[in-house]
Parts: C-alpha cells; structure tokens; sequence
C-alpha cells in the first residue's frame, strides 16, 4: 500500500481491516498517513455467476415504501465473516514489538501465527465470495463464519493487490453439503447519485454482523492514495476496522459496492468511507474466478484531463472530458477513428470525468473486450468502437523530480527555463526515459524563477513538441518556442505519461 500525500488535513487513511493478534489480542490497524508520504482476459462486466450459470435475482422487497429493516433481513444472510491465520516475524505486523527489547534474554522466539478479521459477501450459491485483497493477504489458512452460525474453510481463488479485490470459494469437508446459501445480485453503480441511501454490513470490530446506514456521499473518488486503480462510492455509513470486504447495498437490495477504507484520525469512523463499486468489482471478481488472475486492458492513448485553459488553447468547445495527446501507433486505438485532440467524453454507458477514470474503466474492462468510444471533434460528436489488447510491460523509470541547483550540462539550450538536452542513450538510461519515445529533447535543469519552474515542469520530462509541432531536439524545442505569441503549448512525456504544459513566453 502507498501513502497519500497532503489528504484533508493531516487524516490517517485506515484500510478497515481489524487484525487481532494472538499475542494480548492486540488491536492492530492497517495506517496510511499522508503526513510521511515525500495475466487473462476480463470480460466486459459481466457478472459473476455459479457453476451452473445461473447469478443470484434482485431480492423481492416489493413495489411499495421500503422498510430499512426488511432490506437488512434480505442481505444479512449473504454477508460473511472472515477469519484469517498467517505466520509472522515476532515484532513484526501482527506480532508483539516489545519482543524486540527481551529478544537478548529471552531468544528469538520465531515465526508466530496472527489472527485477522474481516468480511466478505456471498455472490453466488455455490461457494463464491467477494471481499478485499487486505482482507486475505499472505493468508496460511481462511474461514468464513456464515449468518446461520456454520463456519466452513475457503480458499482464495484468486487476488488482484492492484485493486484490492479478492475472491474465495468455500471448501467444505468432504460429505458435507454447501447449501442453504444466500447470494446478492449486483447492482449498476453507476447509477448511484449523491444522496441516494445505502447500507453498510460488516463485521465491525469482530463484534458480529453489523448494520449501519448513511446516504452516498460522493462517487469517483480517486487519488486517495489506497490503490492503483481507484474510483471509490464515498458514503457516511459508519464503516469500522473489520467491515473490510463487507456489502454496501442500495435499497434494492442490491451489491453496489465493497467496503474498503476510512478516512480516520483515530481508527474508528468518521463518516468518510470509501468502496469499491460494483461495477469495477464485477469484472475483476470474473476474471479471478474464471483465470486466477486479471489481465488489464489496453487503449493506447495518452490522455489529459480537459479543463477551461487547455480547451481555450485547443479550441475545443467541450468542456468535460479527456483529451488524447498522442496515440501508440502499434496500439488498438490506432486502429479507429482517434486522433490527437479528440476529447473522450463517454466510454461505452459511463460519462467520463477525468483521465484517472478513463484508464480506471480501460484497464477493467480486461484484454479482449469491445468497448464503445464517444468522442468530440470540432464540435461534432461521434462514436468508435474497438477492442482492447492486454496491458503492456512498461520499461519506464520512475518520473522525474525537480532539482534545484542541480548543475546542467554546458550545452544545454535554455527555453523558457527548461534546460534542454538531446535525448541520447547516456540520459535515456539516467532519467528512465520510455524506448517509446523515438526522439525529443530531454529537461536536464531548471532556472529558478523561470516560466518552466512556474508551469510544474520537472528534471527528466521529455519534450515531445510544442504548438503541436513535433521537437527532434533542443534546437528545434527553441525555434518553436520562440514563434508562440504569449503562451506555448508544450507536450511532455513523464514515465508513461503525457500531458500538455502552458508555458509563459
């Protein structure tokens, strides 16, 4: 896990998982705090299902008012306990940290074996379960306790860290039948407005199965800093450490999310929690329970978020989106009709808000899947379909940082700041640089005070081109530079991405 930087005033993010170690029963919390922070096919969201085909229907709760309590008795019975057995290092997580002061007298007592809880929910009658990646990490042995009392072995079928997904399959002991069992329907998420009333159902604390309820907060939520890939229903529902991989249903009784995380300054709830949607879930939970594994997708396009100044200087009329920056000439969106400055405003029944939801929603949708592009060109809007190619290895080093009073090279060109240098194999290496990109030239300084350090540009980013004109070098960079009237639109890679910067002449 990473930690968040900067995150609403000095809150702790506390992935909601409560771990109870043997030694003392010692409460122990998973602790992200921004005040230290410096593969197979997925189908396109499709739902998981049993070994017979069949996916669980929505629960009968009638046409009329809803009553809370009856829309808690429907989906109790599908949400479960999870119990958790992994060895440890004595000091370690899960383990006593004062082992560490006796270790001289007393010896180095070993491995030691920690117990963790959590939750999980029930998404088909046959044994499968839904709940998070934290929840059953590094895990020697899983039991899930269900609602009737019955508590039966499970086995992780497959994990995906990069999205804190994970599915089990219960696993009785021979002769002993699996039925009886309660599953939820998944429900659109994408549906979800602010507002909307929903309930969340854990095991809070190890206390037992747990209730509580709130309303969605917000949707989209991202850049928390929890996982790779997030798009998070934020809601008030009090969420505690144990709710981990717990239901949050709307009152259709349906899953539309997988609580995940808080915001916390002490570990308990604030009434900032965040879950996983369920129609990020639902595909990724397919892919593990079909392959073990998940297998992202791939558009090959780099995109920016558009905002007033960057359509002012395009001359895009839209004004909510993403615009493509460059296209990967051997990627499936050089396939269809995309060009450089389209902007992308849906991707097949998802409105798309920013950069991070649309490769959020590529990458789930998994290698293989068709997906349809609305997009807006001049003002005229149309519609692509492609299909999507797995992820590919990225040879990249990590983006570059700026540098201040470190000493560039004596033939560096200075435009408007940027120390440019060419791009050879000597800085390719040093900064990390994509075999990707074919030529540019290479920010090797920054001048203090300059229209460069001002726009956020740092050591390591390559300049691609400016004014939409491609650079070959510094000279070139300078010479485009130079023509701008006021601004100029510089396009830069950074690791793997690119972005437009406005640069002040």
């Amino acid at each position: 896990m990473k930690k968040g930087g900067g995150l609403l005033l000095g809150l702790n993010l506390v992935l909601s998982l409560l771990a109870l170690a043997t030694a003392g029963a010692a409460i122990a919390l998973y602790w992200l705090d921004p005040r230290g922070a410096p593969e197979t096919e997925i189908s396109p969201a499709t739902p998981v299902t049993g070994d017979d085909g069949t996916r669980p229907p929505p629960l009968a709760l009638g046409d009329g008012p809803v009553e809370l309590a009856d829309v808690a008795a429907a989906c109790l019975p599908a949400v479960v306990n999870i119990s958790t057995t992994r060895t440890v290092q004595a000091g370690g997580p899960g383990g006593n940290p004062f082992f560490d002061l006796l270790r001289p007298f007393l010896g180095d007592p070993g491995p030691q074996e920690a117990q963790s809880l959590g939750s999980g929910v029930i998404v088909s009658t046959d044994g499968v379960i839904l709940t998070n990646h934290h929840v059953v990490a590094d895990a020697s042995e899983i039991r899930v306790t269900l609602a009737d009392g019955r508590e039966l072995p499970a086995r992780a079928v497959g994990s995906d860290p990069e999205s804190d997904v994970a599915v089990l399959r219960l696993t009785p002991p021979d002769g002993q039948p699996l039925d009886g069992l309660t599953a939820l329907a998944y429900g659109n998420s994408s549906d979800l407005r602010q507002g909307d009333a929903v309930l969340a159902i854990g095991n809070p604390f190890g206390v037992g199965q747990t209730v509580t309820q709130g309303i969605v907060s917000a949707t989209g939520r991202a850049a928390m800093g929890i996982t790779d890939y997030e798009d998070f229903i934020q809601t008030d529902a009090a969420i505690n450490p144990g709710n981990s991989g717990g239901a949050l249903v709307n009152l259709r009784g349906e899953l539309v999310g997988i609580n995940t995380a808080i915001l916390s300054r002490t570990g308990g709830s604030h009434g900032i929690g965040f879950a996983i949607p369920s129609n990020m879930a639902r595909p990724l939970a397919e892919a593990l329970l079909r392959d073990g594994h998940v297998t992202r997708g791939w558009l090959g396009v780099a995109i920016q978020d558009l905002n007033p100044q960057l359509a002012r200087s395009l001359g895009i009329p839209a004004t909510r989106g993403v615009v493509i920056m460059d296209i990967e000439p051997t990627g499936p969106a050089a396939t269809v009709d995309l060009r450089r400055g389209d902007v992308i405003s849906g991707l097949d029944s998802e409105t798309i808000r920013s950069s991070r939801q649309f490769r959020n929603l590529i990458a789930t949708r998994g290698a293989g899947a068709e997906v349809r592009i609305r997009r807006e060109r001049q003002g005229q809007a149309g519609e692509v379909q492609v299909s999507l190619r797995p992820r590919p290895a990225v040879q990249a080093g990590p983006p570059g940082v700026p540098t201040p009073g470190q000493p560039a090279p004596a033939n560096a060109t200075d435009v408007g700041g940027m120390l440019l240098a060419p791009l050879t194999d000597a800085l390719r290496s040093q900064h990390g640089v994509s075999p990707q990109i074919a030529s540019g030239a290479v920010v090797v300084g920054l001048r203090d005070g300059s229209p460069a350090a001002s726009a956020g540009l740092r050591v390591g980013d390559v300049v691609t081109d400016v004014n939409g004109q491609p650079v070959d070098g510094p000279d070139r960079a300078e010479q485009l530079y130079a023509q701008s009237f006021l601004v100029a639109m510089v396009g830069i890679r950074r690791g793997v991405d690119q972005r437009i910067v406005m640069l002040r002449r």
